[in-house]
């Protein structure tokens, strides 16, 4: 009898093992794909380069060098903003497994440092050319696509898997990009992120997004001074060379077409838009939308732009660390460039309980 019990046992956890070794292959990536979501580093490091005639360029490292699939991004900048400032979230998207191209071209504005009003005085008359160069929107719009065409001839990216990012003006004239490219019936972007976009680029990004044929993301925030997710500016100027708030010298800077409101701002965008999510981002500020972690390094960015233009950029004080803008960005390029569609869509389908999120909305709702 014990002979057939020891016998019995050993069928028995050999039909286990059996079950095991058959079922975990199976088991364990889902699981594993259920608890991953983008909030941190990805497993890949990171290079940064120059490439001339593009801007910055940052590369996923793989022990594989013979890889030649990476999907690529196309980073633009806000307004008088280089792209060195986005490092940080640069880096971070990358590290996930993209190569980003970010053009630098017309990162200089030549303003106004009200901390160095010498060094401003010596530069007073290329302040004008410097400025216009700066806001030349069909110049941002050539350099994206001319970023796209760069990352579709190289051989180490997926040429059917590239998207488009930007930040406030950049965020802007990404949705005009992609909605030129529509109207051309072309399909080259396969999804489009814009972070606080500014819908007082030109044309207005809320009177052409119907034209995308990539799904968009956008990032907005109420407490965001400068491109609010709606209603008018409310930055203010520290050093009262226009007036404490400067909406009403808005159509002075940026033209008579320009509008406080931006004419409606990213609500408006979202309104007009055929397959776009809204994530209103709780607390941030203009710059800090864009970061990660607990926003340091866009930060320090702000500070910066704050010594260079007199505009005080608020610092809303969070309730959380993680700023979520990055981790959903790479959660949304992972479901529509088809990455890690199952994840990166469980992540997205999660957002609305995200308490970082005041509301996340969708184009179809």
């Amino acid at each position: 009898m014990r002979l057939d019990s020891n016998l019995s046992k050993y069928v028995l956890l050999n039909l286990l093992a059996v079950v095991v070794t058959f079922l975990i292959p199976r088991v364990v990536p889902e699981v594993l794909a259920a608890e991953k979501n983008y909030s941190g580093p990805g497993p890949f490091s990171v290079s940064v380069s120059k490439v001339e005639g593009q801007g910055l360029l940052f590369k996923p490292s793989d022990s594989d060098e013979s890889r030649k699939n990476w999907p690529g991004v196309v980073f633009a900048h806000g307004l008088c903003g280089p792209a060195e400032k986005y490092s940080s979230s640069l880096s971070r998207i990358a590290s996930w497994g993209f190569i980003v191209i970010a053009n630098q071209e017309q990162g200089d504005c030549g303003v106004i440092n009200v901390n160095h009003p010498l060094a401003t005085l010596g530069n007073l008359f290329q302040l004008p050319l410097k400025f216009n160069n700066a806001v030349d929107f069909s110049s941002m719009a050539d350099n994206i696509r001319s970023n796209l065409n760069y990352l579709e001839g190289r051989s180490d990216v997926d040429s059917g898997r590239l998207a488009l990012v930007g930040h406030s003006m950049g965020g802007g004239m990404v949705i005009d990009v992609a909605s030129e490219l529509g109207e051309q019936q072309s399909n080259i972007v396969k999804a489009v992120v814009a972070i606080a976009p500014w819908n007082g680029v030109q044309p207005t990004p809320s009177s052409i997004v119907n034209n995308s044929r990539a799904p968009i993301l956008i990032f907005c925030s109420m407490t965001d001074a400068l491109c609010p997710c709606s209603g008018k500016v409310q930055l203010s100027d520290t050093q009262a060379v226009f007036t404490g708030n400067i909406s009403p010298v808005i159509p002075l800077l940026f033209g008579s077409q320009s509008d406080p409101t931006w004419d409606g701002g990213s609500m408006a965008i979202l309104g007009n838009s055929k397959d776009a999510i809204l994530m209103n981002v709780d607390q941030v500020s203009h710059f800090t939308i864009a970061g990660i972690d607990n926003g340091d390094e866009m930060q320090s960015f702000a500070s910066w732009a704050q010594g260079e233009t007199g505009l005080n950029f608020n610092r809303p004080n969070r309730p959380y660390s993680d700023i979520p803008t990055m981790e959903y960005t790479v959660a949304f390029l992972n479901k529509f460039l088809n990455l890690d569609i199952k994840t990166g869509g469980s992540v997205l389908d999660k957002a609305s309980s995200d308490s970082r999120l005041v509301q996340v909305v969708n184009s179809n709702n």
